[in-house]
């Protein structure tokens, strides 16, 4: 369940990378990937990024024994949040295409 937690969210980081690139920082809604963008570029967002996915990943392993449902369902969350970047991205990059 990890590994598509990972999954899911790098997934929603390159997706992000790619819209970034195509149509500029203007269309991202996270204001806080917005900030790390001013403030240090596409390196400062993935950064942030990567620190999140830590951050999670050691908080729901370090918890597990003593919360196994929050291994679950902060596991689920976690990966439908990176599914829900995805979807937002590629939607974004679809319609801005045609």
């Amino acid at each position: 369940m990890l590994a598509i937690l990972v999954a899911a969210q790098l997934g929603d980081a390159v997706t992000f990378m790619i819209g970034q690139e195509l149509h500029g920082i203007g269309l991202e809604s996270n204001g806080l990937a917005v900030a790390a963008y001013h403030a240090a570029g596409l390196q400062g967002v993935m950064l942030l990024k990567c620190a999140a996915i830590i951050f999670v990943l050691t908080t729901l392993v370090r918890s597990a024994g003593r919360f196994p449902r929050l291994l679950v369902w902060g596991g689920a969350a976690a990966t439908a949040m990176g599914m829900l970047g995805i979807a937002a991205n590629v939607t974004s990059l679809v319609i801005l295409a045609g």
